[in-house]
C-alpha cells in the first residue's frame, strides 16, 4: 500500500523543492498552502507523513498540531515539522504539542529523505499495531460477551435446577394428602349414595306411621332440612371437589415435569402439551391479569427436550402478563410452515410494547426494563440459548404502547449427530 504524504507551506519554492526531493521515492503527495487546507485534506484523505511549516497565514502550524487531535481521526499522520526557526523554545513548544521530529531548513536532502523513511516506517509499525490491539480488543470483547451469556445461562441453570429440586419436593408432598382426599371422596360418595337409599326407603314407609303428630313433625323436619336440596348439592359438592382434586394433581404432575430441567432426552413431543402444561403452571399469576386465548392449528410433534422447552414457554408467557399494565388480553397461536418441516407458537399480548432500542437487545443477558431487584434479566437470553440449541429461531415484533408478539420456531427433526452430541453429554 503506498504511504501518503502532506507538504504544508505557504512558500511555493520550499514546497517546489521538497517534492522535487520526494517524488521520486514518495510518488503519492499531497499539498496545503495553509494550516487550515491541511486540517481539511487530513479530514478528508488517509495520510501517513505531514512534513509542516509553522509561520503560516490562517492557521499556523502550531494551531496544526493543537487541533489535529480534535479531530477524532482513526489513522493519526505523523508530523515532521519543518521550520527556518531555530529557537529552542520553538522547537520545544513543537515537540509539546505532537511533533514527532523538527527539521530545520536549510536542510540535507539525504538526511530530510532519512527521517522521512525513518517515521514512515515506525507510523507503519505503530498503524500495525494499533490494527492488532483493536481487533484483538474485537476478539476479547467477543469472547467476553460469550462468557457472560454462558454464565447467564449457567446461573440461570443453578436456579432452574434448584427450583426443580423445590418444585419435586412439594410435589411429592402434595401427592400423599391429594391422594387420600381423593379416596375418601370416592368413599364419601360411595356412603351417601347408601345413605340416600336408606333415606328412601323409610320415606317408602311414612304413610305406615300411626302416630298423626309423629307422622306430622317428621313432615315439618324433612321441609326444614330440604332433602331434595340437600341430595342435589351434596352431589355437586363432591363432583367439584373431585374436579379440585383432579386439577391439583394435574398441577402436580405439571411440576414434576417442571421440575427436571436437566433431563437431556430428545423426544417426540406435542408442543400442544407442553404450552398447556406451562399455561397450568402460571395459571395463578395470568388469571388475575388477562384472558388467555388458544388458537391452536393443526401441527406435528417436534424432537426436544421437553423441561427446556417448557421453561422458554414459561418465560414467554410470564414476559407476556408481565407487560400488561391492566387486565388485558394473551393470544397464542400455532401452525406449521408450508413444507411441514418446522412448527411456529406466537404469543402476542396487548401491553406497553417496546421501543426499537429495548427490542435490540432484550435477548442480552441481564440487560431487563424491570426496577433493580425484580428482574435478573435472564430469561429471554437463556430461552434464546435454548431455542438456539434446538436449531429453532425466535422473533419478536414491538411497538412501544401497542404490544409485543413472541414467536417460537422448532424444526420437527434434529439432525442425528446433534442428537448424539447432546446425548452423549
Amino acid at each position: 500500500m503506498p504511504q501518503v504524504i502532506l507538504l504544508v507551506d505557504d512558500n511555493d519554492i520550499n514546497r517546489k523543492l521538497v517534492r522535487h526531493i520526494l517524488a521520486d521515492e514518495f510518488p503519492e503527495l499531497y499539498e496545503a498552502v495553509n494550516g487550515a487546507e491541511c486540517l481539511r485534506v487530513v479530514s478528508q484523505q488517509s495520510i501517513d507523513l505531514v512534513l509542516l511549516d509553522l509561520n503560516m497565514p490562517e492557521k499556523s502550524g502550531f494551531d496544526v498540531l493543537q487541533e489535529l487531535p480534535l479531530l477524532g481521526l482513526t489513522r493519526v499522520p505523523t508530523v515532521i515539522v519543518l521550520s527556518a526557526d531555530n529557537e529552542p523554545n520553538t522547537i520545544s513548544r513543537a515537540f509539546h504539542l505532537g511533533a514527532a521530529d523538527y527539521v530545520s531548513t536549510p536542510f540535507n536532502r539525504d538526511e530530510l529523505l532519512a527521517r522521512v523513511r525513518t517515521h514512515l516506517t515506525l507510523h507503519n509499525r505503530e498503524q500495525h499495531l494499533e490494527s492488532r490491539v483493536r481487533d484483538r480488543t474485537l476478539e476479547l470483547e467477543s469472547a467476553n460477551d460469550r462468557l457472560q451469556e454462558a454464565t447467564a445461562q449457567l446461573i440461570q441453570a443453578e436456579k432452574m435446577v434448584s427450583l426443580g429440586q423445590l418444585a419435586a419436593g412439594v410435589a411429592h408432598e402434595i401427592n400423599n394428602p391429594v391422594g387420600y382426599i381423593n379416596s375418601n371422596l370416592d368413599t364419601l360418595k360411595a356412603y351417601l349414595g347408601d345413605l340416600w337409599r336408606l333415606l328412601e326407603a323409610y320415606e317408602a314407609l311414612d304413610d305406615l306411621i300411626p302416630d298423626v303428630e309423629l307422622k306430622r313433625d317428621l313432615i315439618v323436619l324433612k321441609q326444614h332440612i330440604d332433602v331434595p336440596y340437600l341430595r342435589e348439592d351434596t352431589a355437586h359438592l363432591i363432583a367439584e371437589s373431585m374436579q379440585g382434586v383432579l386439577r391439583v394433581k394435574q398441577i402436580v404432575g405439571d411440576l414434576k415435569g417442571f421440575a427436571h430441567p436437566e433431563q437431556k432426552a430428545w423426544q417426540q413431543e406435542d408442543l400442544h402439551q407442553l404450552l398447556r402444561s406451562s399455561l397450568n403452571i402460571v395459571s395463578n399469576e395470568l388469571k388475575y391479569k388477562c384472558n388467555v386465548h388458544l388458537e391452536l392449528g393443526e401441527i406435528l410433534p417436534v424432537q426436544c427436550i421437553a423441561p427446556q422447552i417448557n421453561q422458554v414457554l414459561l418465560n414467554l408467557l410470564v414476559n407476556a402478563g408481565q407487560s400488561l399494565p391492566e387486565f388485558g388480553e394473551i393470544v397464542i397461536k400455532s401452525g406449521m410452515n408450508s413444507d411441514n418441516t418446522q412448527v411456529w407458537l406466537s404469543i402476542t399480548d396487548n401491553g406497553v410494547g417496546m421501543s426499537a432500542e429495548v427490542k435490540r437487545k432484550i435477548f442480552d443477558p441481564f440487560f431487563t426494563t424491570k426496577r433493580v431487584g425484580e428482574g435478573t434479566g435472564l430469561g429471554l437470553s437463556v430461552s434464546y440459548g435454548i431455542v438456539q440449541m434446538h436449531r429453532g429461531e425466535i422473533k419478536v415484533e414491538s411497538r412501544e404502547g401497542q404490544g409485543s408478539c413472541f414467536t417460537l420456531y422448532l424444526p420437527i427433526a434434529q439432525p442425528e449427530n446433534d442428537l448424539t452430541v447432546s446425548l452423549s453429554h
